[in-house]
């Protein structure tokens, strides 16, 4: 390390990165500390908890490289710099040390709060069943090209699938025009066709997403949820149905709520301000009204609330403007 920091200086990093203090996010369970950074190397980062004696190694594989790379850029590129492995150390016993992710650091105020909610709001859901995308439209009745339209509008609101280039046909469009051209059959020709017959755009559609989803597992957000389903209109209806239909989505975003719910009591309780202590009131209020509407969304459940989106817009807001 001692070595790379004329390299750091050269690069106009801040050198005293070590012992300074930056934010870590646990791969397993998203808990999201504050950390002093004792020494990185390519394989783990060394740190001790603010105001503790103790040190803790915790290797990169378990942590969330991408929240780190975004929220702790500093920390990040020291470890870009560290071009060499690290040594070889199979074979050495390893001290047990208690998991310092444990526990999430005790946040200061709601806007603390909300900070780490947005983040644990970020993380990939599973989203639909790619195999399933045809039944699920002719169970809810609906059209299954405006599904695609609305669906691929909430996955570029994920982040998980790029911006349509400008010119660039989709693959609805693509496997159209391979139809249109291929030669007909005489049963296929004029009034003869089939109705019941699925469009093979429709069918390629599918099928790429498919393959998608088993190199990047998960198509959705649940900000993206959220957040179609507080805009309304068809795309918050496809919302709405995905989640009636996805319990493990809507599992794991009450999940998210509750955690983050519960962090805004807490610091109800320990706020010795007024003006503090009302903020993370009024947030656990907005958690705990959203929770209760999401909750009642389930597959039985056939109603959709206006109450659900009133809930979903006033959370996102309150993301918006982080306070």
């Amino acid at each position: 390390m001692r070595a790379l920091l004329p390299l750091l200086v050269a690069l106009g990093l801040a050198v005293d990165t070590l012992a300074a203090t930056v934010r870590l996010r646990s791969k397993a369970n998203g808990n999201i500390i504050e950390a002093e950074v004792v020494e990185v190397t390519v394989e783990k980062v060394a740190f001790r908890l603010p105001g503790g004696e103790r040190l803790y190694d915790v290797e990169w594989e378990s942590l969330d490289a991408d929240w780190i790379r975004r929220n702790s850029p500093g920390l990040w590129a020291e470890r870009e710099l560290l071009l060499r492995p690290a040594e070889d150390k199979a074979g050495k016993s390893k001290e047990e040390v208690a998991d310092p992710f444990a526990k999430e650091a005790l946040p200061a105020s709601a806007r603390d709060v909300l900070r780490n909610l947005a983040s644990a709001l970020d993380d990939r859901l599973q989203g639909p069943d790619a195999g399933r995308i045809e039944s699920f439209c002719r169970e809810t009745g609906t059209d299954e090209a405006a599904f695609w339209k609305a669906f691929d509008e909430m996955r570029r609101a994920s982040g998980t699938l790029a911006p349509a280039k400008e010119g660039e046909k989709t693959t609805v469009a693509r496997a159209r025009e391979k139809e249109r051209d291929a030669p007909r059959d005489k049963e296929r020709d004029g009034d003869k066709r089939d109705s019941w017959r699925r469009d093979p755009a429709l069918r390629a559609k599918e099928e790429a997403f498919r393959r998608e989803t088993e190199k990047a597992p998960g198509s959705l957000t649940a900000t993206a949820y959220l957040r179609a389903v507080a805009e309304g209109g068809f795309q918050g209806r496809i919302a709405w149905q995905l989640l009636r239909h996805q319990a493990d989505d809507r599992k794991a975003i009450l999940e998210r709520l509750q955690k983050y719910e519960k962090q805004a009591a807490d610091l109800a309780e320990r706020a010795e301000q007024p003006d503090a202590k009302r903020d993370a009131l009024v947030l656990r209020k907005q958690l705990a009204d959203l929770i209760a509407s999401l909750g009642r969304v389930n597959k039985d459940n056939s109603t959709q609330e206006e109450r659900l989106r009133a809930d979903c817009n006033t959370l996102l807001g309150r993301l918006a403007t982080g306070r």
